[in-house]
């Protein structure tokens, strides 16, 4: 029978099933935390679809946080590449390549993220540390100014004192608005502005909470012994496996459906307060007692507020803590009679948001305001005036315009805006 036809290199047969199997897995394991699985369910996932971008994605970033960053290197290099304009491809691969000490590179990489989304906060972290390293002190402190990233700019600045101890003024960096990326004004000290003091704060504050982890060494830790990842407080702790602990004596807000497992005599009641919204999914339990929290597929973030404000739109709400005080302040679109219920939490202690996927904190200045989709917007803070945007030129271009009631928001301007897209 060999001899009738001619031989054929057949490649094998693509099975969706098994590819899907492993990707999935890796997923998971990813999101998880157990990135030695996923790596191994990603890879196998990688040999059945070579070219598949979601999971040279996935597999970068297991490659990342396992230090394995010569692999991270190639597979970056390969999607920024093949998508030359997509701004975190050329943030993520710069940070690879800041770590293995390619500065050259990483800065001309860095600063293409910078061009093409100018207010995206960490590629101007990445670009300070590097600028700090090579020893470029002004262009660092331009770029952590503009990331908010308040205790590194201090840092930097102390390291310049010897050489402008006549100008420097250290009272200027920890009070002034959150500037553009120029130098300031000469304008008053925040000082004789207390409301806008609370808000940069505030505004710092949730972008730490949001991206600070990204930059840290991996902690390990033992679940077992019960060590864990300390939270925004000693009420909240996040374990590294993706568990909310939450210890209290009188109540606390959580989110339906989430509770793993409790101890101690509690009762769960609704909040009247939030029918009809889109955080009606929290309750309130009273009593004494341990809650775990966990919310499969979701990351979490712990920020702890002194005296300060946030917005949160309500479904990302997944605990808060009862010496803060909320109220639901939605954003209308009146023309079309749609809203976006964000809640108003503010005071003292602490809440857990929960985010579908990695999220973006991008910085907003007066000189670059922000617009984005309405079911992208995840929480924001600052001297911020938000307002809906009726601009049909739009509806083309922005992600989320098909979907059902979204609109665009716009935000005016100096804060912080947490987006999912």
């Amino acid at each position: 029978m060999s001899d009738r036809y001619p031989a054929v290199n057949l490649a094998a047969p693509f099975d969706q099933g098994v590819f899907l199997l492993h990707y999935n897995r890796g997923r998971e394991a990813f999101q998880e935390g157990r990135y030695a699985e996923a790596r191994r369910e990603l890879e196998s996932a990688q040999k059945l679809r070579p070219d598949d971008p979601d999971v040279l994605n996935l597999l970068g970033l297991v490659y990342f946080k396992t230090n394995a960053f010569p692999e991270a290197e190639v597979i970056y290099r390969r999607l920024a590449k093949e998508n030359p304009n997509v701004f975190i491809l050329h943030s993520n691969l710069g940070l690879i390549l800041f770590k293995q000490g390619k500065l050259d590179e990483a800065e001309h990489h860095l600063l293409r993220a910078v061009e093409l989304r100018p207010n995206y906060a960490k590629s101007h972290l990445y670009l300070g540390l590097l600028y700090r390293q090579r020893k470029k002190l002004g262009l660092a402190m331009d770029h952590l100014r503009f990331a908010g990233a308040d205790k590194l700019l201090r840092e930097v600045e102390t390291e310049m004192r010897p050489a402008k101890q006549s100008s420097y003024d250290p009272s200027r960096v920890i009070t002034e608005k959150i500037p553009a990326m120029q130098k300031p004004p000469e304008t008053k000290p925040l000082t004789t502005q207390p409301g806008n003091v609370v808000a940069a704060q505030a505004a710092r504050k949730l972008q730490d909470a949001v991206d600070e982890q990204q930059m840290l060494e991996e902690k390990r830790i033992d679940i077992a012994v019960g060590r864990k990842v300390e939270g925004a407080s000693k009420t909240f702790a996040l374990h590294e496996n993706g568990f909310l602990e939450i210890n209290f004596a009188n109540s606390v807000h959580v989110k339906k459906g989430t509770v793993s497992s409790y101890s101690g005599n509690l009762k769960f009641v609704a909040e009247s307060g939030l029918l009809g919204t889109t955080a009606q999914t929290l309750v309130k339990a009273v009593g004494q007692g341990k809650i775990f929290v966990y919310e499969k597929g979701r990351k979490t973030f712990l920020l702890d507020l002194t005296d300060e404000f946030i917005y949160v739109e309500g479904s990302n709400l997944l605990a808060l803590e009862e010496t803060l005080t909320y109220r639901v302040e939605p954003i209308y679109d009146t023309a079309y009679q749609r809203k976006i219920d964000t809640v108003k939490i503010f005071g003292k202690g602490s809440l857990a948001i929960s985010t579908a996927i990695e999220p973006l904190t991008l910085r907003v200045t007066r000189e670059l305001p922000l617009s984005i989709s309405s079911n992208a917007l995840v929480a924001w803070t600052g001297n911020l005036l938000p307002a809906v945007v009726d601009d049909k030129s739009l509806e083309n271009v922005m992600i989320g315009n098909g979907d059902e009631g979204s609109f665009k928001v716009r935000f005016e301007g100096d804060g912080v805006v947490v987006s999912e897209q």
